[in-house]
């Protein structure tokens, strides 16, 4: 049993988010997946975000060539990522019902921390940790608490 109090009532946020067990919940706070694990989860996610900038405008060969860039982008900023995924975990609840964009949350993030975020960075720091998401290319919205969000106002 946990001595953390602020660990456990995250695990107990995520676990009512989610509608996970305890158990469950408690392993997934554990044991994040690597940011190698959310993207081969997610193909389309990228530096940018969920696919490519202004992609109908671009042919399949120029989308998938742009995709590649964006990817590997992301993976450089490896490090970027946990430290993102640290501090959503100790400053944001997870809540069930994903309404924040990730393009907003961004700028609430970089004013708080006065780092620069690029949106893929954001994005996968939030699967890493596990909030409920969906997609709303190229942003994605996440279930996150209202208050702690206007905390960061």
């Amino acid at each position: 049993m946990t001595q953390n109090h602020r660990q456990k009532s995250w695990i107990r946020d995520y676990q009512a988010a989610t509608g996970t067990t305890y158990l469950n919940a408690r392993r997934r706070q554990l044991n994040w997946p690597t940011l190698a694990e959310v993207m081969d989860e997610h193909e389309m996610l990228g530096n940018f975000g969920i696919g490519v900038f202004n992609s109908p405008r671009l042919a399949i060969k120029q989308r998938r060539a742009e995709l590649a860039v964006e990817r590997e982008n992301l993976r450089r900023d490896e490090g970027l990522v946990a430290e993102t995924a640290l501090w959503l975990r100790d400053n944001i609840t997870p809540i069930k019902t994903p309404t924040i964009g990730s393009y907003g949350l961004k700028h609430l993030i970089e004013r708080a921390t006065d780092v620069y975020l690029p949106n893929g960075v954001l994005i996968a720091s939030a699967f890493i940790v596990g909030y409920p998401f969906r997609y709303d290319q190229p942003n994605v919205r996440f279930g996150m608490s209202r208050r702690d969000l206007n905390k960061l106002r």
